[in-house]
């Protein structure tokens, strides 16, 4: 018989620590699998959010793709969360783990908890004394331990982050399904299974159809359209449509119409005789199919429309061709008319909720409308789509429509150019101004827009507007809406001080009840004394002029090289024909550079012409004329400087490129090189002569310029110092203070 075992009482203590144990297993197993099997889930998510954005899923597709993730994912949580739980460790699997965690413990928690588990030691061959002994060596040593760190803590750590990184990640992917579109359309395509569209580059239209059904009169031609939506951010896409018959199934490409600008596709459809499916793919979109019914419908075999302008434009009516869409000038009438393959019991037209009844007309199969139909009325713009509806009730299933869209009367186009006027004029210039005007439906008046501010100080700056055109009707009759002049601004009414800041446009008024108005662009001008004119002319002057001696120079140049190339010797050891390319080469950019002179010398004289008109618009002329009437600016400058360029640059400077390419044919012949290069030499030097004159002759100018500059100005100064001694001279008026204290106002 067993005897009272004293331990027995021993593993009661071991145990607690045990359990303690489990349940933190449990808690570490859970985070463990739960944190995992988010993860899974997470990346189900992504990969089914991928899939579906990048292919487009359809509905069965999307199904397929719920079901296998519900089963991936609950698999998923069996096998790492249920099954874990369920196969709980015994008591002496745990001790074993705490062992290998503990070497100090050297088996001696497992053998005192296996001795206390034994009824009789005895009768085994056990020591009681010994199993005593054992056992409260283990017990005290398990004291000591913390069982709980036998556990991976830093796969625990590692495993609380994970489930707290994927509860992180849960709780945004729910707050972005609710409050971005992105992941919205994914949640409720591919969860709720609804009918959401993810957003795309272009959405195709496939004119006529609704809700996936397309009604087409039997054995017509019809002409399919699809189109391109104007809210598709690529638009110019190539469009081909997949039908489907008892035959197969054939993609064909469309053809673009020319419409909308280029959102227009059309296929034709040949004698349709039988029933059939299509659909349209172009870009990134794909429309659903479109089932093809055949009947007899009524249909519209002709349309008339015509834009009723307003009275003010001058035109009656305006023809509109084809279905739109139009644009009508706001105020206008749209008289429309239709011409039906069959007798209607009704006609109308529908705009949005309004629907506008169609009156038959004299003519079988005709109806007439005019919209709007009351005075008070105003035309819409929109698309327009006939109702029709034969005797036997029938409704007409091919959409016939138009589309209108009410423009504004634009405001006039003005354009304006200064013609020879700098940014610098004087107070007493005048400026001529080339202009042209446009507007679609008639001008009336033309004038110039001035402001102008002598100082940065002033709070309003001057103004004032001068009409210079007023303008009625043509000779048809008909309000003028184009007008192509110029007209002169003169500044010495205004009495502008030098220093002025002005600033002026060309403005035109419409033929409009409330006139549009038009601007051209601002000129800003600086108004100067004629002394600083003259001081800018004059720079300007010398900048020619050291432009013209850059030319001299590149001339003479171009002697010295062209003679240098024409007795070049060919070097020993070079063959003949690469010594000849090699100078041929040389005389074509002679050639060029020749030009590039003649170039310089029209731009040159261009400039010395724009001188001599700025001089006459600002009237400095005048002046220098009436102190040297012998050397008149229009002498200097033209007869001694501009004609002498032209007369070089059209006679002289064109023989010597002649010249010069009559070297280059004749490279390879010496002798012909060297008497061509002899003719091109003295035509050079006579080059060189002209210019050498002109030269002389800008010098000249410039250094009488400078004179008649300094006597100007000498003369002004002499004329304000006159000015000053008679105002210092003149008496005082005694009365001009304080005249309330001498004269008694009562």
């Amino acid at each position: 018989m067993a005897t009272a075992n004293p331990t027995q009482q021993v593993p009661k203590a071991v145990k607690r620590k045990l359990n303690g144990l489990r349940s933190k297993l449990t808690s570490w197993m859970v985070v463990h699998g739960i944190s995992r099997w988010l993860m899974i889930v997470l990346g189900i998510l992504a990969v089914d959010m991928l899939l579906d954005r990048v292919f487009k899923m359809d509905f069965a597709q999307r199904l397929v793709m719920l079901v296998v993730m519900v089963a991936a994912v609950a698999v998923y949580f069996v096998w790492k969360v249920v099954k874990p739980l369920l196969l709980r460790p015994n008591d002496e699997a745990l001790i074993y783990e705490i062992e290998n965690n503990n070497p100090k413990l050297n088996e001696s928690l497992i053998s005192g908890y296996q001795l206390a588990g034994e009824k009789d030691l005895e009768a085994r061959g056990f020591s009681q004394e010994l199993a005593q002994a054992t056992i409260e060596r283990g017990l005290a040593t398990a004291g000591e331990i913390d069982f709980g760190k036998s556990l991976n803590q830093t796969e625990n750590s590692k495993n609380w982050l994970m489930l707290l990184g994927g509860i992180a990640v849960s709780a945004l992917l729910a707050f972005g399904v609710t409050q971005t579109e992105f992941l919205g359309t994914w949640f409720n395509r591919n969860i709720m299974l609804s009918d959401d569209q993810w957003p795309q580059a272009t959405y195709l239209e496939i004119a006529g159809a609704e809700n996936g059904r397309l009604v087409l009169p039997r054995g017509n031609d019809h002409r399919q359209l699809v189109i391109v939506t104007e809210e598709s951010t690529e638009n110019q896409v190539d469009v081909s449509l997949e039908i489907e018959n008892p035959g197969g199934r054939t993609i064909h490409p469309m053809k673009k119409t020319g419409k909308l600008d280029g959102r227009e596709h059309m296929f034709m459809f040949h004698n349709v005789s039988s029933a059939f499916r299509f659909r349209a793919s172009g870009g990134d979109d794909v429309t659903e199919w479109v089932d093809v019914e055949l009947v007899e419908p009524p249909n519209i075999i002709e349309l008339k429309l015509q834009s009723l302008l307003p009275e003010y434009t001058g035109i009656k009516t305006m023809p509109l061709s084809g279905n739109g869409p139009h644009s009508v000038l706001v105020g206008s009438k749209l008289r429309v008319g239709i011409t039906t393959n069959k007798p209607l019991n009704e006609a109308a037209i529908k705009l949005e909720d309004d629907l506008y009844t169609m009156n038959p007309t004299d003519v079988e199969n005709t109806f007439d409308l005019v919209i709007p139909g009351q005075k008070d009325q105003v035309l819409r713009g929109g698309e327009y789509q006939f109702e029709l509806t034969d005797e036997s009730g029938l409704k007409s299933t091919r959409t016939s429509k138009f589309k209108v869209t009410i423009k504004e009367d634009e405001d006039p186009k003005v354009r304006a150019s200064l013609l020879g006027i700098s940014g610098l004029v004087s107070a007493r210039a005048n400026l001529p101004t080339a202009y042209q005007s446009a507007d679609e439906y008639g001008l009336t008046k033309l004038s110039f827009d001035m402001n102008w501010k002598t100082s940065v100080e002033e709070e309003k700056p001057g103004h004032r507007e001068l009409v210079f055109s007023e303008l009625g009707v043509g000779e048809d009759g008909l309000p003028i809406r184009s007008i192509k002049d110029a007209a002169l601004l003169d500044l010495l009414p205004m009495n502008l001080k030098p220093g002025t800041s002005f600033r002026f446009s060309v403005k035109a008024l419409d033929n409009q009840p409330t006139p549009g108005v038009g601007r051209s662009q601002e000129f800003l001008l600086r108004v100067v004394s004629d002394e600083e004119l003259r001081a800018d002319l004059l720079r300007r002057e010398i900048e020619q002029r050291k432009a013209f001696d850059q030319a001299y120079q590149a001339q003479m140049e171009l002697a010295t090289n062209l003679q240098a190339l024409a007795v070049r010797r060919m070097e020993p050891g070079t063959a003949k024909e690469e010594f000849d390319s090699k100078r041929e080469a040389a005389l074509i950019g002679q050639v060029r550079s020749q030009k590039g002179v003649g170039t310089a010398l029209d731009r040159i004289a261009n400039r010395f012409e724009e001188f001599l008109v700025e001089v006459h618009n600002n009237r400095l002329h005048e002046a220098e004329n009436e102190l040297a009437p012998e050397q008149r600016l229009e002498t200097r400058f033209d007869e001694k400087i501009i004609k002498p360029i032209r007369s070089l640059d059209r006679e002289l400077v064109s023989m010597a490129t002649r010249h010069m390419d009559n070297c280059r044919l004749s490279v390879r012949d010496p002798e012909k090189l060297a008497a061509a290069a002899d003719q091109a030499a003295r035509v050079h030097q006579q080059v060189l002569d002209e210019m050498k004159k002109i030269l002389n002759a800008m010098n000249d100018s410039e250094d009488y310029q400078q004179i008649i500059n300094n006597l100007l100005q000498l003369k002004d100064e002499s004329k304000r110092q006159g000015e000053d001694i008679k105002e210092r001279l003149k008496p005082k008026n005694i009365f001009d203070e304080d005249k309330s204290d001498i004269f008694d106002n009562n």
